[in-house]
């Protein structure tokens, strides 16, 4: 039925309802709103009785001035469909063993993703573009990823480059070629091997969904420049650097660097921690989001413990929050440079041969660890590693204990 009502500024709006449509227009008129809702009544009714051989008699103008392909569609009448059945019957007649073979030149003669689409058969062909397979990757492999920001960032990259390619026409040349670019820039091997390390995820989930036959990535060899981190402070730098972080302009900076001696917790986790995973009672703190995706226990000792209590404070807030948005972890970088300029043991300045990091202080604990006669799986599960494999890559023997061991080996040979 139709409906006919006069608005406060003077125009006139008609309101269409029938076989569950509903469709109202303004007017500046009386009679041109009548005549609309007239012309629309008459073709809802019409519509669904139209055969097949009128509906395809009808030109694009046609079905714009009966209301649009939109209001076919919700009267039952799928014109795309009728218009192409004798191709959609073709693809209706294809096995699941014929559709993978089909080449993107088939699927486009046959009428293109989209006609596949209609007949429920697109998840067996391989007629996908790059970009395609990275949104459908990035929402059901990349929820398990921590980084999932820099994990996007790198996906970006890829689609920037083969994007609207279809992924079965990318090959190993086009792959070395990105790489060598990359290399050839000025990026350092590590860089590159984790852009790479990206591009073969998506292609292992390509391939897991079968839409692509091997994942070619893996073929293409990137060379590795990255070193074991084995600075480890000295008992003399480790004072400096204390000292430099008592007198840092940002207050809690020796309580970070304490933390991070003391417990061996990644830089991450520590500035995500908050005051109510602080147990004053017991001693500890706790990690429930890992970057291994497991949860573990931090246990202070009575020094980081004195230092906690001077910024002590109720509620759920970040230890390390931003002056900016106490919501968002601090970003240290700045405060970080400048104290390792004023301990001297920044790599510009001594012309050192590896830089000391911040996550070099992990390096030291476990390294302390091992020097203090820690069983393997100590370390792993007091760092918070998954295998001890991983243990044994922070593990550096100082000169001293080397010395030590050697003195021992010799004394049980009776040398």
């Amino acid at each position: 039925m139709a409906y006919l009502r006069k608005l406060d500024n003077g125009k006139y709006q008609a309101t269409v309802r029938l076989k569950g449509i509903n469709k109202f227009k303004t007017f500046s008129t009386k009679k041109s709103a009548n005549l609309w809702a007239a012309k629309l009544d008459k073709h809802i009714k019409l519509i669904p009785t139209l055969t097949n051989t009128q509906l395809l008699s009808l030109s694009d103008d046609d079905i714009e001035s009966m209301g649009g392909a939109d209001l076919f569609k919700k009267l039952g009448v799928e014109l795309f469909c009728i218009r192409h059945a004798a191709k959609l019957e073709v693809i209706n007649q294809l096995n699941k063993k014929e559709l993978p073979l089909l080449t993107a030149e088939q699927i486009e003669e046959m009428g293109g993703l989209e006609l596949f689409k209609h007949a429920g058969k697109d998840n067996r062909i391989r007629y996908r573009t790059f970009q395609s397979v990275c949104d459908e990757y990035f929402e059901s492999w990349c929820e398990k990823y921590k980084d999932k920001d820099n994990q996007m960032q790198r996906v970006k990259f890829w689609c920037d480059i083969f994007g609207g390619r279809i992924i079965t026409d990318i090959d190993l040349f086009d792959i070395r070629e990105q790489l060598d670019e990359l290399i050839e820039a000025g990026q350092r091997l590590a860089t590159v091997s984790r852009k790479k390390a990206v591009l073969s995820s998506i292609f292992k989930y390509a391939l897991s969904e079968c839409y692509i036959d091997r994942n070619i990535v893996r073929d293409a060899v990137v060379g590795n420049d990255s070193k074991p981190r084995n600075r480890i402070l000295s008992n003399d730098e480790r004072t400096r650097l204390l000292e430099a972080c008592r007198q840092s302009k940002w207050s809690k900076m020796y309580l970070l660097v304490l933390l991070a001696m003391t417990t061996g917790a990644r830089k991450g986790e520590l500035l995500n921690l908050r005051w109510s995973d602080v147990s004053f009672s017991s001693s500890n703190g706790r990690l429930e989001d890992t970057k291994n995706g497991s949860s573990r226990t931090l246990v202070f000792p009575i020094i980081v413990m004195e230092e906690l209590k001077r910024f002590q404070e109720v509620g759920n807030g970040l230890i390390f929050g931003s002056e900016c948005n106490s919501n968002k972890p601090k970003d240290i970088r700045k405060s970080w440079a400048v104290t390792l300029k004023v301990a001297g043991i920044s790599a510009k300045d001594t012309g050192a041969i590896e830089k000391f990091t911040f996550h070099c202080l992990r390096h030291g604990f476990c390294s302390a660890l091992s020097d203090s006669g820690k069983e393997l799986s100590e370390i792993a599960e007091m760092a918070g590693h998954k295998s001890v494999q991983t243990t044994m890559r922070y593990i550096h023997q100082g000169e001293d204990r080397k010395r030590e061991i050697v003195d021992q080996l010799t004394k049980s040979f009776g040398l």
